[in-house]
């Protein structure tokens, strides 16, 4: 199905800074479950977070516990994008009545600047944006026999002229490299597929699919995002009629380099959303819905590993799913739960291993040193190998481990 749009009067709300734990509530109960909020971390720890309400007819803005309205009154008003530029200002590309407008910040969101026209009139959802090195901004739309590439707000490329794709994610990697990743229930390619896009944001060769065949089907976001490192990962899900895995792939340069299943087993519905998320360090965050749940893992290995998974239960339900990689090494997930966004802040998982004699803790294969293992009357520390000795202890005494910036685990003496 393509996605409607509806009309009203104005709404409006408070912002609540995030909780130690737990949901925070980020809007006002004025959405509808189709609309799936821009997410955009910047490298000092600002984040942003753009949405519509489109029985208003509004575009927002939340900015460091303050939202911003951008538009009002507008017939209609479509989803948007956020994409950062070189040299640090922001771009937010969405949809109204008039075609596809563009906002632009110079002092990280603080203000904004527009609207300004783009080669769109369409007034479908904006769904996917990036950048080029030199600024050169990426944007695209899909409807019933196209999915549309406009690079510069001026040309556009119909990279998939079948009916129809879906869900579509832009990236750009660190040599330049534009790729596009969606979902397809075209005849014949009712599956996951992924492409490179050339200098002009045409189509480079052909789609390659990423899954085995039939999916469910997919029209919330298919995940594409790139690090500085030159690495490229997409988030997929194979299985039908209901999805029995979650996957990440890694590409560097348009080829395959790591494909990992970071969950398998029993998904149900829609079932699992999915969002990925890069930081400045090149970690990358894959972040998912199961059983009622969001779950996350982070890479610090390119994508070739994962770290431990944490989760936690979904504030109701979930029917659209962002997420933000923070510098400290947490992501943000938001969820939309039909009526409005909640955000949930996650922090990686440690993965405890060992034999009778010592335990090693780790996050994705790396040491943590300074971790704390309670339990058995002793309180014992990692070391730079993120080891600590169990001598003394007794066999299957359970040991609480917790380090800064980590969700705790257990672990259980052999």
């Amino acid at each position: 199905m393509r996605r409607l749009f509806l009309t009203g009067a104005a709404l409006s709300g408070l912002v609540l800074a995030p909780a130690a734990a737990g949901w925070t509530k980020l809007t006002p109960d004025s959405l509808q479950n189709i609309v799936d909020p821009g997410v955009l971390v910047l490298p000092n720890g600002t984040e942003l977070i753009a949405y519509r309400e489109p029985v208003a007819g509004t575009f927002k803005v939340i900015r460091g516990g303050s939202t911003a309205t951008l538009v009002s009154g507008r017939p209609i008003v479509g989803d948007g994008v956020l994409a950062a530029l070189p040299g640090g200002a922001i771009a937010l590309t969405f949809s109204d009545d008039q075609g596809v407008v563009r906002f632009m910040s110079s002092d990280g969101g603080a203000s904004w600047s527009g609207p300004a026209g783009t080669g769109s009139h369409d007034i479908g959802d904006v769904q996917a944006g990036a950048a080029r090195p030199d600024g050169t901004m990426l944007f695209s739309q899909d409807g019933t026999g196209f999915v549309n590439v406009f690079q510069g707000g001026a040309s556009a490329h119909n990279v998939f002229p079948h009916c129809c794709g879906y869900a579509e994610s832009l990236a750009v990697d660190s040599t330049g490299l534009a790729q596009i990743a969606f979902w397809s229930n075209a005849t014949g390619q009712t599956d996951f597929l992924y492409g490179t896009l050339d200098g002009s944001g045409a189509l480079s060769g052909s789609l390659g699919n990423l899954g085995s065949g039939q999916t469910i089907p997919r029209d919330n976001r298919v995940p594409l995002v790139a690090d500085s490192a030159g690495n490229t990962y997409v988030g997929f899900s194979q299985g039908y009629p209901t999805s029995t895995s979650f996957v990440v792939r890694t590409f560097r340069g348009g080829a395959v380099v790591h494909t990992v299943t970071l969950a398998k087993g029993s998904f149900s519905g829609a079932d699992p959303l999915m969002a990925l998320s890069t930081d400045g360090a090149n970690r990358v965050w894959a972040v998912w819905t199961r059983q009622g749940a969001v779950w996350a893992a982070r890479s610090r290995s390119g994508g070739a590993h994962f770290g431990a998974a944490v989760h936690v239960a979904l504030p109701g339900s979930g029917y659209q799913l962002e997420a933000g990689a923070r510098p400290d090494g947490s992501v943000d997930a938001v969820v939309n739960t039909g009526s409005n966004l909640q955000l949930q802040r996650l922090l990686p998982g440690l993965t405890v291993v060992g034999s009778r004699s010592s335990a090693r803790v780790l996050d994705d294969g790396f040491p943590v040193v300074g971790a704390t293992l309670k339990g058995g009357g002793k309180t014992l520390h990692s070391n730079g190998q993120g080891r600590a000795s169990l001598v003394g202890l007794r066999p299957h005494a359970a040991l609480s481990v917790s380090a800064s910036g980590y969700t705790p685990a257990g672990f259980r003496v052999p």
